[in-house]
């Protein structure tokens, strides 16, 4: 059962839409921006609403970034929040993600701002210590699906690649797909991201994810390469 209709949601519902033992929760707040308490609510009301209505396995998208000690913004005070929510129910699996890649008109991903911002010259100010960790959507639901079907598996996992590079690296990439220059201000704040991606790495060999050194920039070219008619 696919609970969303957005990018997460449509990447699981090949093989989660008919799945009447496992809920893919994948609706409510993606902003990491968001400041508005209802929005928040809406979110918190729906996912306690499937926790206690069904006991089946319920499978819930968190972030990396929670376990962030910078991150003290109220969109990932919300995010810790309905990890415990998950976690506490005893049937729900959450899965941490980090900046998902993937075809979505939606301008707050950090992807299709970055690339906005470039396509339309706008300033793009940068924090020069923050690092961002990129993975395939298409990759998430293939790791993921080997992890929901295995036999045990942990109340919280992190999904990522091994690559968490510095936001102006980011830009660069950017800049060598689009093959236009970002017009950037640099500021000294960020810091790196702690991420243990061993299992991820360890999934992606059994499957066949090549995560090499190019993975950010072939996931770049994948979804934001120019297309050019025949």
């Amino acid at each position: 059962m696919i609970i969303g209709s957005g990018l997460v949601a449509r990447a699981f519902a090949p093989r989660y839409e008919e799945d009447r033992t496992t809920v893919i929760f994948a609706s409510g707040v993606s902003n990491s921006n968001e400041t508005n308490p209802a929005a928040f609510a809406r979110e918190r009301a729906m996912l306690v609403e499937q926790l206690e209505r069904s006991h089946c396995r319920l499978v819930y998208f968190g972030s990396c970034n929670v376990v962030n000690t910078l991150e003290h913004s109220s969109y990932f005070q919300h995010k810790r929040a309905m990890e415990a929510l998950v976690v506490d129910s005893g049937h729900g699996t959450v899965l941490r993600l980090p900046q998902v890649v993937g075809h979505t008109r939606n301008p707050n991903t950090l992807t299709n701002f970055i690339r906005d911002c470039i396509l339309q010259e706008r300033q793009l100010t940068l924090w020069a210590g923050a690092q961002r960790n990129l993975i395939d959507i298409d990759d998430v639901a293939a790791i993921a699906t080997h992890i929901l079907d295995s036999r045990t598996v942990p109340p919280i996992v992190t999904i990522a690649s091994p690559w968490s590079l510095p936001m102006p690296r980011i830009v660069d990439l950017f800049e060598q797909v689009l093959g236009r220059r970002a017009h950037r201000v640099l500021v000294d704040r960020g810091e790196a991201m702690a991420i243990d991606s061993a299992r991820s790495e360890q999934i992606a060999r059994d499957i066949g994810i090549d995560f090499g050194p190019s993975y950010p920039l072939r996931v770049l070219q994948k979804y934001y390469a120019p297309r050019h008619e025949a």
